[in-house]
C-alpha cells in the first residue's frame, strides 16, 4: 500500500487520543524530554500527529511518544486541547511510523527491539515474511534474519538486553548501555545455547560493563555450548538422576577438559547408582525396581520357618528372645525362599553366585526349591567356635550353621577355598537380629567369589551383615532388602557405622 500524498489535516483533543497497537515501545525518558520541550516551548505546530482508522476507530502511528507527553502533562499546567493531525487513509501503518521515527532521533531512536516487536506484530496478523518485508520496506532475507532472534533467544535475555540497550537505559556510575544488534547476536554464539546458559553469558557481558570483545564473547559461548553438550551427555548416561546436579558442578568448576575424563566420571556415579537399600518385600522390589541381569552374587539368610528363638538368654527383652520376620511355618517360609530364588534367575547375570544360609533341620525342604537353573555345588559349614542355644539338656550343642552354595551358569571361583569356615558368632549384646550373621564370614564368601564392580545382592538383608561386609570390602555394589521397617532402619545405621 502506498502512503497518500496529501493526507486530511485536522485537530484533536490529545487526551482522547490513543496508539495504534502496532506502536513501538515508549520510552520514558524521550516522554520526559518531549514534556520539558512542550512546557518551555508549547507543542510545535509542525510536528502534527499521524493517525489512521481501522474499524471506525482512530490511532495514533506518527508521533506516540509525543502523544504520550501530551497526555503526561497535568491539566491545567498548559492550556492544550487540541492539537493537529493528519489523517492517513489506507495506508501501511509500519512503515509510515518507521519513515516518522526518522524525525525522532534526538528524543527516542528506533532499535533492535523496536524492530523485533514489529516483526512479531505482522507475523501475529498472518503476514510470511516476504510480506513483512514489503511492509517495513527491507529484504525477505534481513526480515529473516531478525525473526532469527526472536526464534532463537529465550523473552527473559531479551528483556534483560532491552534493560541495558543505549536509548532505553540512563547512563550513570552503575550502568553502561550497549547498542544490541541483530548483528551481535548472530555472531556472538548465544544462538547456539539453551535458555540457561544464555541467560548466564548476557549476565555476565553485563557484569564486564560491555568491554568484552568480539573474540571474547564467542569464547565464553564456546565455553558455554561445551558446558552444555557435556550436561546433556550426562543426562543421556548417568543411570541415577539424582547425581545429575554433582555432575553439573564438576561441569561448571571445568573440571572435565575432555569427555575421556567426563565418561570416567559418569561410570564412577553409575557404579554407586547400583548400590540399593530397599525396605520393601523383597519380591516386590526385586519385580519392580531391579532390572534384569544387574546382579552378580547373591548372599542371604532367608527365614527358616523354625520360629526360631533363643532360651539362653537369662534376659526376656533380649533380642535373641525376638522371634524372625516370616519364619513361623516352614512351609510358607520355604515357599518365600523359593519364590524369591525363582525371580532372582531373571535378576542376576547369566554367570552368578547364590550363597543361601540354612540349617540341618531345613536344608532338605530348602534343596528341593533350588530352581533347576542353579547347580548345587557345596555344603558349606559355618563353625561359629561356640555352640549356640537349643536343647540346653538333651541335645548336642549346636556350633554350626550350612550355606548352600550354588551356581547359575560357568562362573568360576576366585581362589579355592576349604569348605569350612571358622568364625565366631556375633556376641548377643551386639545383635540387631537373632540370627544375625558376622561379617567375617560374608567376607570369606566374597573372597572366593567377588569381581571388581560386582553387585551382590540380599533380599532378606535382616541386621545387614551382607551390606556391611559389601562395603568393606571395597569395590563392589549392593543391593539390600528388608521388610521389617524396625529392623531396616537399625541395618542401616549399622551399615554405615
Amino acid at each position: 500500500m502506498q502512503i497518500e500524498e496529501k493526507p486530511e489535516r485536522e485537530y484533536r483533543n490529545p487526551k482522547k487520543l490513543k496508539l495504534h497497537p502496532s506502536q513501538r515501545d515508549i520510552r520514558r525518558n524521550g516522554v520526559d524530554k518531549l514534556k520539558k520541550s512542550v512546557r518551555k516551548n508549547g507543542y510545535n505546530p509542525n510536528k502534527p500527529l499521524g493517525l489512521i482508522k481501522e474499524n471506525s476507530e482512530e490511532y495514533v502511528i506518527v508521533g506516540g511518544h509525543r502523544l504520550k507527553a501530551l497526555q503526561a502533562i497535568e491539566l491545567g499546567e498548559i492550556d492544550i486541547t487540541e492539537v493537529p493531525v493528519l489523517i492517513y487513509k489506507e495506508t501501511n501503518p509500519i512503515k509510515l511510523a518507521k519513515r516518522d521515527n526518522a524525525d525522532e532521533d534526538t528524543y527516542s531512536p528506533e532499535d533492535l527491539f523496536d524492530d523485533l516487536d514489529a516483526i512479531q506484530y505482522l507475523k501475529e496478523q498472518g503476514l510470511t515474511q516476504k510480506e513483512i518485508g514489503g511492509r517495513l520496506g527491507w529484504s525477505r532475507e534481513k526480515v529473516k534474519d531478525y525473526q532469527t532472534v526472536n526464534n532463537k533467544i529465550g523473552a527473559t535475555i531479551l528483556s534483560l538486553a532491552k534493560e541495558h540497550q543505549k536509548g532505553r537505559a540512563p547512563k550513570n556510575g552503575a550502568n553502561a548501555p550497549f547498542d544490541f544488534t541483530e548483528g551481535w547476536f548472530r555472531t556472538s554464539g548465544i544462538y547456539d545455547l539453551e535458555d540457561e546458559y544464555q541467560e548466564q553469558l548476557m549476565e555476565d557481558f553485563i557484569s564486564s560493563k560491555f568491554k568484552w570483545s568480539k573474540d571474547k564473547i564467542k569464547k565464553e559461548s564456546k565455553k558455554y555450548k561445551r558446558w552444555q553438550e557435556y550436561l546433556d551427555l550426562a543426562e543421556e548416561e548417568l543411570h541415577n538422576d539424582d547425581y545429575l546436579d554433582d555432575i553439573k558442578e564438576l561441569i561448571e568448576n571445568n573440571t572435565f577438559r575432555k569427555k575421556k575424563s567426563l565418561y570416567k566420571k559418569i561410570d564412577d556415579f553409575n557404579q554407586k547408582s547400583k548400590n540399593k537399600l530397599i525396605q520393601g518385600n523383597a519380591k516386590k522390589i526385586l519385580k519392580e525396581e531391579i532390572d534384569d541381569s544387574e546382579i552378580d552374587i547373591v548372599i542371604t539368610d532367608p527365614p527358616y520357618g523354625i520360629d526360631y528363638t533363643s532360651n539362653r538368654s537369662k534376659y526376656d527383652d533380649h533380642v535373641t528372645k525376638e522371634g524372625v520376620t516370616n519364619d513361623e511355618q516352614l512351609e510358607k517360609a520355604m515357599n518365600l525362599t523359593k519364590e524369591t530364588l525363582k525371580i532372582l534367575i531373571d535378576k542376576t547375570k547369566s554367570e552368578a553366585h547364590f550363597y543361601i544360609f540354612t540349617s540341618w533341620k531345613t536344608y532338605p525342604e530348602l534343596i528341593k526349591r533350588i530352581p533347576k537353573e542353579l547347580n548345587t555345588k557345596n555344603l558349606i559349614i559355618w563353625d561359629k567356635v561356640n555352640h549356640g542355644a537349643g536343647d540346653l539338656e538333651g541335645a548336642w550343642g549346636n556350633r554350626y550353621e550350612m550355606i548352600l552354595f550354588a551356581s547359575k551358569g560357568n562362573k568360576n571361583l576366585k581362589t579355592r577355598k576349604q569348605d569350612i569356615i571358622q568364625v565366631s558368632k556375633v556376641s548377643s549384646d551386639k545383635m540387631i537380629t537373632p540370627t544375625q550373621k558376622p561379617v567375617k564370614v560374608i567376607k570369606e564368601l566374597l573372597k572366593a567369589s567377588a569381581n571388581n564392580k560386582d553387585t551382590v545382592c540380599d533380599p532378606f538383608m535382616g541386621s545387614g551383615s551382607t551390606i556391611k561386609a559389601v562395603r568393606e570390602y571395597g569395590n563392589l555394589n549392593y543391593i539390600g532388602m528388608e521388610v521389617d521397617s524396625d529392623i531396616f532402619q537399625k541395618a542401616k545405621s549399622f551399615i554405615e557405622e
